[in-house]
């Protein structure tokens, strides 16, 4: 699922409109990644850092903000599979 996740917000950003040199979006695609993506870390990372501040950046999140907090979940959710990875491995190992 994180896979999926992260490669459909690696495709979104060729959505992204650019207006006097500043990234926005404006499509239902870049709201149902959000979605999805915050429905991910709530159910798997409940308790997380990560998890409060992408709730709270969605809350907060305007057509003036959005290019900056799509970079954010981006980069969240390789953060997290990168961990995830770590973990699985760790255990294999066990």
């Amino acid at each position: 699922m994180i896979d999926t996740l992260i490669n459909s917000g690696v495709a979104l950003e060729t959505e992204a409109d650019e207006v006097m040199g500043m990234k926005s979006f404006n499509s239902v695609n870049f709201e149902e990644w959000v979605s999805k993506s915050i429905l991910y870390l709530e159910n798997y990372h409940k308790s997380s850092a990560i998890t409060e501040k992408a709730e709270e950046g969605y809350r907060k999140l305007n057509s003036n903000t959005n290019f900056q907090y799509y970079q954010f979940l981006l980069g969240s959710l390789k953060a997290v599979k990168e961990f995830e990875d770590i973990q699985v491995d760790d255990y294999d190992n066990y």
